[in-house]
């Protein structure tokens, strides 16, 4: 993998593997100065390895500008599978001995909106003090191939809510959810029983996030064997065929940060993971009512490729998770 995503047709025997650690800081510094206090080498060394790696690669990877190094897109797309194999190579050696005050390893997770929002500041926040040296590099579930992204390795864990999740990957529980209705403040909804036929006479807010609107009425979303639930509006949707009143869906969003900013603005009605309305709610001015409909609970759970239980580090990480997650409740 690491020959074909960063080396092109340059054998692997015959790249010095160096080249990907000054390619590597050197996309963290956006400086030759600052890499090289880093590297601990000359700055004519770091320019050096620099101009090989330009060459093996075929790109100029950074131009220099006022502000520092500016990284082609070309280093863009090489950043993150660099910095996944350097990390993958710290693991193999280290792993039996994992000290994650001392670590410079780099995770790599994909969340769902929720989880960034919720899960992702408070896991960086604990590590800021217990893990200085770990990096977390966080990517959209939005439309990803979760199940490709674990197979090869790309993703040390995704954290979302999912259905059926083939065997060979680990999955744990970490809380349930269900939803709440959230209104701006002063919203008619907000005073008097909040009712089924009252809810569906005003438009409502749908979180997409696929942004295809497939499947749309039973929220989930088929992907290789795995089963994401794209929105938790399912109670809502349904509603009008059981009670034989129609809503309208006016908008569609792809995150809930964007449907907060919409609805603070509207009349409009928009349902939202419980944990989440109450952080929303606090920063903005929103309220969030009890639905009258069904509210089947969600587990939203995180999911990692087996063969990483026996790493130290993966253990860590997902114990980490596991902490700061109990601590939303």
């Amino acid at each position: 993998m690491l020959c074909i995503m960063v080396l092109n047709s340059v054998h692997l025997r015959e790249f010095d593997l160096n080249l990907l650690t000054t390619f590597d800081v050197i996309m963290s510094e956006r400086s030759i100065a600052g890499a090289s206090e880093r590297l601990k080498l000359s700055q004519s060394a770091v320019s050096h390895a620099l101009g090989r790696m330009r060459k093996l690669v075929g790109d100029e990877l950074f131009t220099r500008e006022a502000d520092g190094m500016r990284p082609t897109p070309r280093a863009l797309q090489l950043a993150m599978p660099v910095r996944k194999a350097l990390s993958d190579i710290e693991a193999a050696i280290t792993s039996k001995s994992f000290a994650p005050e001392h670590s410079a390893r780099t995770f790599v997770i994909g969340a769902s909106d929720y989880s960034c929002t919720l899960i992702i500041p408070r896991l960086v926040a604990r590590l800021a003090q217990t893990a200085p040296g770990i990096d977390i590099y966080v990517v959209s579930l939005n439309g990803l191939d979760v199940i490709r992204q674990l197979d090869e390795r790309r993703v040390d864990m995704a954290i979302s809510w999912f259905a059926a999740v083939p065997e060979r990957l680990g999955r744990a529980k970490l809380l349930e959810e269900n939803y709440v209705l959230v209104v701006r403040k002063g919203h008619p909804l907000a005073t008097g029983e909040v009712t089924a036929s009252r809810v569906l006479s005003h438009p409502h807010v749908v979180v997409d996030y696929l942004g295809n609107g497939e499947r749309l009425t039973d929220g989930f979303f088929s992907e290789r064997g795995i089963l994401r639930r794209v929105h938790m509006e399912r109670a809502v949707i349904e509603a009008p065929q059981r009670l034989g009143q129609y809503g309208r869906i006016a908008v569609k969003v792809p995150s809930f940060s964007n449907a907060a900013s919409i609805i603070m603005r509207t009349e409009m009605v928009v349902s939202i993971p419980r944990r989440l309305a109450r952080e929303m709610c606090e920063v903005h001015d929103l309220t969030a009512l009890e639905p009258p409909f069904d509210n089947a609970p969600v587990a939203v759970e995180a999911v990692w490729p087996r063969g990483t239980s026996t790493d130290a580090a993966q253990d860590w990480l997902r114990k980490q998770v596991e902490l700061v997650t109990a601590d939303l409740d």
